[in-house]
C-alpha cells in the first residue's frame, strides 16, 4: 500500500496539472476573436467623442447637451456592433446595424456642420475597422454624401 506522502504528493500533482491546463485553456477564450473585438469597442466606448480634433481639422461641438446625445447615439451603435460579434458576425449582420445607427441621427442632422457629420462619418470607420468588416455595404456613403 502506497504511503501518505506519496498519495498525497500524487493529488497535489494532479490537482497543480489540471490548474494549468484549465488557465491555459481560460487564456485562450480570452485571446478570442469575439474577445478581442469586444475589448476594443468597450475602450472606443470610453474615448470622450465631438472634441475638437486637429489631426481631422474638427473643432468640436460646443452644446453640451448635443454632445452628450451624439455621444450616446456613437456608442449605442458600438453597442449595437458588440451584439453582432458576440453571435454569428456576418457583413450583412453590421451593414444593418450600420444603417440602423446612423438613422438614429437623422432627427438632428439639420442641426449638425459638416465638420460633424464628418465626424459621425469618422466615428463609423472606426467602428468598422474594429470589427474587420470587409464590405460595410454603401449606406454610410450614402447617408453622409447622397
Amino acid at each position: 500500500m502506497p504511503s501518505m506522502k506519496k498519495l498525497l504528493f500524487f493529488f497535489i500533482s494532479l490537482f497543480a496539472l489540471h490548474s494549468v491546463a484549465v488557465n491555459k485553456e481560460n487564456k485562450l477564450q480570452n485571446n478570442s476573436p469575439e474577445n478581442i473585438i469586444t475589448g476594443k469597442l468597450e475602450s472606443f466606448i470610453k474615448e470622450k467623442k465631438f472634441q475638437p480634433d486637429e489631426v481631422l481639422m474638427y473643432p468640436g461641438i460646443n452644446s453640451k447637451p448635443l454632445k452628450t446625445k451624439l455621444t450616446e447615439l456613437v456608442n449605442e451603435s458600438a453597442k449595437d456592433f458588440m451584439q453582432v460579434a458576440a453571435s454569428n458576425p456576418s457583413d450583412e449582420s453590421y451593414q444593418i446595424k450600420i444603417k440602423a445607427g446612423l438613422e438614429r441621427f437623422n432627427t438632428y442632422y439639420s442641426e449638425l456642420s459638416s465638420e460633424d457629420l464628418d465626424r459621425i462619418y469618422h466615428y463609423f470607420e472606426q467602428l468598422i475597422e474594429i470589427v474587420g468588416l470587409k464590405n460595410p455595404g454603401n449606406y454610410l456613403k450614402k447617408w453622409r454624401y447622397g
